[in-house]
Order: structure tokens, then sequence, then C-alpha cells
């Protein structure tokens, strides 16, 4: 089944465009494996995911998170729409400092912030999204240290249990991340902090998993949220002034996936937000809110050349392209379903059952099974779409296959924003100790 999006076409001699430009030109141009991004996409995305917030709700920030896709080209185009960051280690964070994302924009999360990573938020003014009562400390230490007042939110653990893969579903209460609510550990946080003088409460933060296409746990963590801040002006006279949500938006991989419109979201949590904030006198909030998936998941696909074809008997056939689970890991680790065609034959009926595998040696190393597609052909174009979250972020060189280049399309222009890695690049941090020599 031909699954096509709105930002891409078909010209007239069967081939794949995006961002005007045609694929098989583009990886000619550039050689195979490219990943190629469509910057307009990405920006017609940011723009409606803050039109549906900031619509219903007078003060909303959206961070991206960086996690999906920092690719520095990428974050730059984010950070020109007014983006703010969300981000989760000491590169990361310098990247959004780099293209002119100013600390105060920025949120940090995760389970682990090691001092550097700490020292280099406090002193650019991150808000750090603390995950433990000794990271707590942490913090309140090097915000010492360095003579500033640390500005903080707590992540919570609301216990929102969302159908996403188990290893995405992060809002549950045996996950990793956050302070327990159930148990108090939430509330006995914004107790210490509030005796510390080396730290200012700004926010509380949570966040539910990645790729849900459902609404319901959105609303309900809206819900535990707001009764938590509720609880701590009660409790501590404590305003909350940012109310962080996270992100975890999906979007369609596969043929008959249902679309979670952000519209959907924002009329659910802002009702939430609203209703807790006039009803218990609390003074009004910022929304964050820190998307990353929803932003560029579909505005970049990835273009493979077709090198073997392997016929089994009573089996599908499998057709063997030059990218694989180190240029695309999440079919190979969550089993996820990416939708593939062959950029040169859009218009060839998708009748010939097919598993799509690359050339590591590995026999996870699939990116598809069970696949229509027309009949193939060595020196074929592969198209496999929807890969700009967590495709080039999590790429790796098993192998030592090299990573693909990226290139940014943008009504008919295109430019390398990733170059295509070397030997040279592989091997440049390697040393042979001198006995071996």
């Amino acid at each position: 089944m031909l699954m096509l999006k709105e930002h891409f076409s078909v010209n007239s001699q069967g081939h794949l465009v995006i961002g005007g430009l045609d694929a098989v030109e583009l990886a000619e141009r550039f050689g195979t494996p490219l990943y190629v991004a469509d910057e307009q996409r990405i920006r017609e995305r940011y723009r409606r995911f803050l039109r549906a917030f900031a619509e219903r709700w007078p003060d909303v920030r959206v961070h991206y998170a960086l996690k999906a896709n920092s690719n520095m080209a990428v974050v730059k185009v984010l950070q020109s729409e007014g983006a703010g960051a969300d981000v989760s280690s000491e590169i990361e964070l310098r990247i959004a400092l780099n293209v002119g994302i100013p600390g105060d924009r920025m949120v940090f999360n995760g389970n682990y912030k090691n001092s550097r990573e700490l020292e280099l938020a406090i002193s650019n003014d991150v808000l750090i999204n603390v995950d433990s009562f000794q990271e707590l400390e942490a913090v309140d230490r090097i915000a010492r240290r360095l003579g500033k007042r640390a500005r903080i939110g707590f992540r919570i653990n609301p216990d929102v249990r969302a159908d996403t893969h188990p290893y995405i579903a992060v809002g549950l209460r045996e996950s990793k991340f956050g302070f327990d609510v159930a148990s108090g550990q939430a509330l006995a946080a914004y107790a210490r902090a509030k005796g510390m003088s080396s730290v200012e409460i700004f926010g509380i933060h949570a966040n539910v998993g990645s790729q849900i296409l459902d609404v319901a746990p959105f609303e309900e963590e809206a819900e535990k949220i707001m009764a938590l801040v509720s609880e701590v002006k009660e409790k501590f006279d404590i305003d909350i002034r940012f109310v962080d949500l996270g992100g975890g938006i999906g979007i369609p991989y596969k043929p008959g996936d249902r679309e979670l419109h952000p519209e959907e979201v924002a009329e659910k949590v802002v009702g939430v937000i609203s209703r807790v904030v006039r009803e218990k006198g609390l003074e009004r909030p910022t929304l964050l809110l820190e998307p990353g998936r929803y932003l560029v998941g579909d505005s970049c696909v990835l273009l493979a050349r077709v090198g073997y074809i392997k016929e089994r008997p009573g089996m599908p056939t499998w057709v063997a392209v030059d990218a694989g689970m180190n240029a695309l890991m999440r079919p190979a680790l969550y089993g996820a379903y990416h939708h593939i065609e062959l950029a040169n034959k859009m218009n060839q009926k998708n009748e010939f059952l097919v598993n799509v595998a690359g050339p590591l040696c590995e026999s996870g190393d699939f990116l598809g099974k069970d696949r229509k597609l027309p009949v193939v052909e060595q020196g074929d174009l592969a198209v496999i779409f929807d890969v700009g979250a967590y495709g080039l972020a999590m790429a790796c060189q098993h192998t030592a296959q090299p990573r693909p280049a990226m290139v940014l399309v943008n009504g008919g222009r295109a430019e390398i924003v990733r170059k295509r890695e070397t030997y040279d690049d592989l091997t440049r941090l390697d040393q042979i100790p001198s006995w071996l020599k």
C-alpha cells in the first residue's frame, strides 16, 4: 500500500519528489546511503504545534527535544522559528547554545547529569529538571560554588500508562525517571529545595512516553501534575511558574495508523490546567512542551541503493541495500515499522513480497520484513520514510560502517548538513600502544 504524506509528490518519471527535488537525482548527486530532510516540513510542523497550544493558553513555550535529531542544521531551523531546547547531555546543550538558543530558553532533562554538565547548565541559566535527591544536593552545591542560584524544576513520575513500546514508556511508576508521587517523594523534594539558598524553584515536569497516538495519557498526566501543583502551593506556598508536560505526541508510521493531532492534545490538557488554576486560585503558569518526533519525524527519509537480490523459494525475496541498522536502529531495537518504497518506481504496483536487509553481519540487520514492492532490480533506490526522529540520532558504526551523509532540502535547493563519515573519521580516536609498535 502506497503511503505518501502531503509534503511528498511523484513526478512524471515516477520518481519520489521531496522538497521540490527528485530523490533519484539527489542520490546520484550526493551518493547513498543518504538522509534527506525537508526544511519546510519541519517549519510547518513547529508552527502547527505552537499554534495548537498558543490559541488555547496565553503563555506557551515549545522546547525542541534534541534527542530526536541533534543535527545542527535541524536545530538551527527550529531556533529560527523561535523554539527553545530540551537537552539531555552536555553536547546537546552546546549545540543549542551554538545555534543561538539562549540558556534561559532551555530545559535540561535526564536521570544522570554529571558535575560538568550541571556546571555548564547553571552557568547558562538553564532550567534543570532535577531527577533525584542526590542530584538536588549536587545542583545546590555547584550553584553555591559558582555564586549563582540554579533555576530548577522537579521531574515527577506520574504513573501514567501509555500504549507504546515498553522501552519508551517513561511515565510508569517502575520507570527510572522522576520523583515518585504516590509515596510522597515528589512533595518531599519541594520541601527540601525550599530550604536551600542556592536553588530557585520554577517548575514541575513529567513525561509519559514517546510515540503516543491517544490523547487520554496526556489528559491523565495533566490532572496528576496539576494536583501536585495545587498541593505544593497549599503546603509550602510555592507558586509553580512552569508546568512542563514533556513531549510524546507520535506520528503515523504505518498505513492505517491513527494520527494524533496536537489540537486534540491541547484542547484536553489546557482544559485541565485552566480548570485547576481557576478552582484553586493558582497563579497562571507558563506551559512548557518538549516535542521531538512530532516536529522532525516525517520530515526526513533515508535513501538506500539496492545491491543484491536473493530469492528463496516459498519465502520472501531478500533485498540487500547499502543502509541497515547502522543508519536506522528502530526496526532492530523496537521491531518498529518504517514504510518502504522504491523511489524510482513510485507508480509501479507493489505486488512482490520481500525482506529489506542492510549490509551488516547481523541477522537483526533489517529495515523491513514481509513488505510488498514492485519487481526489485539491482541499482533501484529504496526510500525508507519517517526517519527524522531517532534515525541519525541512534545511528552507529557497527562493522565499521560509516554513518550516512545528510542533506537539507528547501524549495528546490539542497545542501549537505552532515558529511558522510570516512575511514579517518572512524579511526581518528584510536591509538596503538607503544609496546605493539
